[in-house]
């Protein structure tokens, strides 16, 4: 689907105005100096490379597309290049009219006529700030129920839930760059290694083949720490790595991947045992996947595995429905099974509940009560599925958490999970792959990077 098509289909779905910001570049410590632009995601599925500061007025009275761009002055041609003329854009793009970003006020006021508009909260507070000014609507970019009128919000996930061909064509590019820039930093794992150093291959094979990190590159031996983005610990003999990082490529769309992988070698018992459960529990749940399998139901068969994987190794005790039922098996896998994915890592998460919950409430029960989305997949859909076991201290030596598994969790044993490796504690272990739902089944986008213990175990410090 092209972008005008991607437009028109929004034209056809909305009842008023709307008007979209690209958001602008945001400053990192003093005002010339920016962070890298990148556009806000909706914006980004409806116009091919947005400029910094431009905005769009869809209107479905007139099926007319507004751009409104930047003016061009010879200053912006000195320092950064010329750019394309407003003529030129409005040719390139199919929209009907090109006006100054500058008088946008003006000019909505003359198309609109007094009529109501909506807008959607992005990330940079200053576009908000203008969306607000010219809605007059209470718009909040980091509270979902603020993001836009839900009438908006439903009309653009219908469009962004579902990936065509072009999108998944884009997926597959990150995933052959993802593959690579995990495969170098197993390569390169041996003791006396620092992480910093894993860190910096991952993201220079990002940047080699025109990528940036889709998010902040997760890569440690203390692989408990869900989202740890600190890459200080040296690599020891008997660690386990766990690098959870993925591409962006120039169009917006991304890969998302976790894999782990012993230091240098083979792994331990222990984790060898960990690590083939884990790798169960996820192949498992990919093959259940096809249209109309509810979300949540593969996230706990995923969990069942895990914990009938966890009673025979002497870490659970019971069986695994009712261990599963009590949530036991959350104090070793506290989150949920994965997430949507696309031109976001967690796709449309922005919109909150209203889009992963459709008429569904979130459990209150710990670890389920994180899982992202509730949804009935679809052909087109794509999501992560990654199903982990850590070994946490705040949470397997909680006074309410042993009180109330006492006769579930084996806290004993799992006490010596915690004194490896010097009293630092064993760590976690996750394994994702990125998952189209097709007509038939699925496919995994990220299925060459690789998971197979013994492939890993080959690769692992042989760089």
């Amino acid at each position: 689907m092209s972008f005008v098509q991607r437009r028109e289909k929004l034209l056809a779905s909305l009842s008023r105005p709307l008007v979209l910001f690209s958001g602008g570049a945001i400053s990192r410590n003093y005002p010339a100096n920016t962070y890298p632009f990148r556009a806000d995601s909706n914006f980004l599925y409806f116009f091919e490379r947005p400029e910094p500061g431009s905005a769009a007025l869809f209107d479905p009275a007139d099926q007319t597309v507004t751009l409104f761009l930047p003016e061009r002055t010879m200053g912006d041609a000195l320092w950064h290049g010329e750019v394309a003329s407003f003529e030129a854009v409005k040719l390139r793009s199919g929209v009907q009219r090109v006006l100054a970003v500058e008088q946008l006020e003006t000019h909505l006021q003359a198309i609109a006529k007094g009529r109501q508009l909506d807008a959607v909260a992005v990330a940079d507070f200053k576009a908000t700030q203008r969306a607000r000014h010219v809605t007059g609507q209470d718009l909040q970019f980091d509270d979902p129920t603020k993001v836009s009128r839900g009438e908006v919000l439903d009309a653009i996930a219908a469009l962004r839930l579902k990936k065509g061909p072009e999108e998944l064509a884009e997926m597959r590019k990150t995933a052959v760059v993802t593959h690579e820039a995990h495969v170098a930093a197993m390569k390169a794992s041996k003791p006396g290694v620092k992480e910093e150093l894993l860190a910096g291959l991952v993201e220079g094979a990002f940047a080699r083949s025109g990528c940036v990190q889709a998010y902040g590159t997760i890569l440690s031996v203390r692989g408990e720490v869900l989202h740890n983005h600190h890459h200080g610990n040296t690599l020891a003999a008997g660690d386990i790595v766990l690098l959870d990082a993925g591409a962006e490529g120039e169009a917006g769309y991304c890969s998302d991947v976790t894999r782990c992988w012993p230091v240098g070698g083979a792994f331990s018992p222990e984790g060898r045992d960990l690590y083939e459960l884990v790798l169960k529990s996820e192949v498992h749940a990919i093959a259940q996947v096809k249209p109309g399998v509810r979300y949540r139901d593969l996230h706990l068969s995923a969990c069942r595995v895990l914990a009938q994987g966890l009673v025979e190794l002497g870490l659970l005790t019971g069986a695994a429905d009712s261990l599963v039922e009590a949530g036991a098996h959350a104090l070793f896998f506290p989150h949920g099974l994965g997430h949507q994915i696309g031109l976001d890592v967690h796709d449309l998460e922005a919109f909150g509940d209203r889009i992963h919950y459709p008429g569904r409430q979130r459990s209150p029960q710990f670890g389920l009560g994180y899982l992202r989305m509730d949804l009935d997949l679809a052909e087109g859909m794509v999501f992560s599925i990654e199903p982990g076991l850590y070994f946490v201290p705040a949470i397997l030596r909680n006074p309410e958490f042993r009180s109330k598994f006492k006769g579930q969790v084996n806290f004993d044993k799992a006490e010596q999970y915690l004194a490896m490796n010097g009293g630092r504690g064993f760590g976690g272990i996750r394994i994702e792959d990125d998952v189209v739902c097709m007509a038939s089944g699925s496919e995994v986008l990220t299925a060459s990077i690789p998971k197979a213990r013994v492939e890993i175990e080959a690769l692992a410090g042989q760089g």
